[in-house]
């Protein structure tokens, strides 16, 4: 069909035109996994090079903020860590619908990690989404359509091939991810890898120079 060439040609377009500021953006519920999954997936990230966006901020009010909307807009993946209260943070909704939105007309991409959670819970919204639901359909019972939008947009992220933490060691799950990220890097551009090395023997000479300084008199 036509129209489906079209999109997926705008979407190539965008992704290989547009400047990338980071590799990786991390969505997250804070309370459920910022000091434990999702800090030992950063840190694990940054130790391979990979530059990775994670808000450090305690969120406050109702509206997502507009410098992490651009860091959406400026990764060339998204990270999706769902955990039993993802669903319950409207700032978490938020940014998987502009995830989306991303994902439609600027070539972004999106891996969704199932923290310890069945994954059907966040397609149907079953379990603690549906008691989450229940509260954003009183909360925003008159702004419905954003509550269909939060809704469609789980369920589209869900059926993304990502990762089910259940029954995994969390070391060998975060290896993976990470490896998977790597590869996929590398594989999108090339000139990434050799930036890396690039700056790897760069960084050997200056490891020997400073070592001759270092070294005692004789």
């Amino acid at each position: 069909m036509a129209p489906s060439s079209s999109s997926s040609s705008t979407s190539s377009t965008s992704s290989s035109t547009h400047q990338w500021k980071y590799d990786v953006f991390l969505s997250f519920r804070g309370e459920d996994t910022r000091k434990s999954f999702t800090d030992h997936l950063h840190t694990a990230l940054c130790q391979k090079g990979i530059n990775t966006f994670m808000d450090d901020q305690l969120r406050r009010g109702e509206q997502i903020s507009p410098a992490l909307l651009n860091a959406i807009e400026e990764s060339r993946f998204s990270i999706i860590i769902f955990s039993d209260n993802y669903a319950s943070s409207s700032w978490c909704l938020d940014e998987l619908v502009k995830i989306l939105d991303c994902i439609k007309v600027m070539g972004h991409r999106a891996l969704p990690v199932f923290y310890n959670l069945n994954p059907s819970h966040v397609k149907k919204q079953t379990g603690s989404f549906a008691e989450a639901f229940a509260k954003h359909e009183q909360e925003y019972r008159e702004k419905m359509e954003k509550v269909v939008k939060w809704r469609e947009a789980l369920t589209e992220v869900a059926t993304i091939s990502g990762w089910d933490s259940r029954d995994r060691h969390e070391s060998k799950l975060i290896e993976e991810i990470v490896r998977d990220i790597w590869n996929k890097l590398v594989g999108t551009s090339p000139s990434y890898m050799k930036g890396l090395v690039g700056m790897e023997s760069r960084l050997e000479a200056m490891d020997s120079l400073l070592s001759m300084f270092s070294e005692p008199d004789r």
